[in-house]
């Protein structure tokens, strides 16, 4: 079963949502976002969104979303304006008028 999570992130006054489908746990897609947000060592929410998409390596698998998904564990956001990745376990969705997340509580990213 994979651990499916969503990807905020917020630049300027911009937002972009981005899906992984399986490791999307603190110590998977966590890690990861922390590492590579690192590695391309910028806040800029464009270059950060780009990069993760064209830089695969083989265990990869960020998407570009449409739509906030409705089977989600972890919801991911990073502030680029606020220089932050913050993670949440996922709790629910409010599905009126469109999906919103129901956020749970928050998770320590290392």
């Amino acid at each position: 079963m994979s651990t499916r999570s969503q990807i905020k992130v917020t630049y300027l006054k911009q937002s972009v949502l981005l899906y992984h489908h399986w490791d999307g746990y603190p110590k998977g897609v966590g890690k990861d976002l922390i590492q590579r947000r690192k590695k391309f060592n910028t806040w800029n929410g464009n270059l950060l969104v780009n990069e993760l998409l064209k830089n695969k390596r083989k265990d990869d698998g960020y998407e570009i979303a449409f739509q906030v998904h409705t089977d989600l564990d972890y919801w991911y956001e990073i502030d680029c304006n606020r220089k932050t990745i913050r993670c949440w376990k996922v709790e629910g969705y409010n599905l009126s008028d469109h999906a919103e997340v129901i956020k749970g509580e928050e998770v320590p990213l290392q």
